[in-house]
């Protein structure tokens, strides 16, 4: 496995389920998660922690075109809401049929403040 990628914040909203996609390239072009080798395919989750404890979590969909994608539930955005909480980090872990291509990507989670 690879070192882990930091990637940007995974901003979540407290009022409304969010839906986020990421892309994975290599050598600028998409990897195309649908591919197996010997049967076995790649798999991918995402886990959302606060303090290093999970809070959430869920396997991403997979596509063609180097995509990973999830919808997180309003509830967690509930959860982590809070400005004082700056302790909430995301990971996603994607599996590949050949374990030295699986790699882990790492953020900070953020919450939309929403106004009445």
């Amino acid at each position: 496995m690879r070192a882990p990628v930091q990637i940007p914040p995974l901003n979540l909203w407290p009022d409304r389920d969010t839906r986020q996609s990421w892309r994975y390239l290599e050598a600028q072009t998409p990897v195309d998660f649908t591919q197996t080798l010997e049967g076995v395919g790649y798999t991918a989750e995402i886990l959302i922690l606060r303090c290093g404890s999970v809070i959430w979590q869920a396997p991403l969909d997979l596509d063609a075109e180097g995509y990973v994608s999830v919808t997180v539930p309003q509830t967690v955005g509930q959860t982590l809401r809070s400005p004082a909480r700056i302790d909430a980090t995301y990971e996603i872990r994607i599996n590949a049929p050949e374990p030295e291509l699986s790699l882990v990507w790492i953020g900070p989670v953020s919450v939309y403040e929403v106004h009445s």
